[in-house]
């Protein structure tokens, strides 16, 4: 089985572990600044803390992190496994701060905003006259708190993070790993 896969050597060029730190603190805040942005000037609250505005922020972040970080390294040589590193860790970092600013926005700044979720998630769900197992969800949505809502907009954080991550570093990468072939 071995031998049908390759096995490549790379080499790290850059402090992608900085890098990561920096750029996701900084995605993670744009995204909090662009949702309390549109909050804050009188548009209608999202119906989700995590919608299309917040996954552009993140992917655009990604995208230009990829693209700086690969253009300050010497001769710009970047392996997809060292872009690959960067865009997930810029990913957690982005989805722990923009999970922390919405348990903030809900828990203190704004508690109704997490009665305005529920009902926007209720809403869409199925009607709980129809079976026991839609009125257990809707009983269970109608609880939901601020940590709830974090969690949700740092887990759909993250796991978009690995899908833009993956085209940014094709995308980016400069250097193909050798192959290392296999003593016999």
């Amino acid at each position: 089985m071995a031998r049908f896969f390759r096995r490549y050597r790379s080499t790290l060029h850059g402090n992608y572990r900085r890098a990561y730190l920096t750029y996701g603190v900084t995605t993670g805040a744009v995204m909090a600044v662009v949702v309390a942005l549109r909050y804050w000037i009188g548009g209608a609250p999202m119906a989700t803390p995590e919608n299309y505005l917040t996954e552009l922020v993140l992917a655009a972040g990604i995208v230009w992190a990829s693209w700086h970080y690969r253009k300050r390294l010497p001769d710009g040589q970047v392996t997809l496994k060292e872009l690959m590193l960067l865009g997930l860790g810029i990913g957690v970092v982005s989805a722990v701060v923009y999970g922390l600013w919405t348990w903030l926005h809900c828990a203190a700044l704004d508690t109704s905003l997490v009665e305005h979720y529920n009902q926007c998630r209720i809403a869409v769900m199925d009607d709980p006259a129809t079976s026991p197992e839609a009125r257990v969800a809707v009983e269970q949505v109608s609880h939901y708190t601020a940590g709830d809502w974090a969690f949700i907009a740092a887990f759909r954080t993250a796991v978009m993070s690995i899908i833009v991550t993956f085209f940014s570093a094709i995308i980016f990468r400069t250097e193909k790993g050798e192959v290392v072939q296999r003593k016999q």
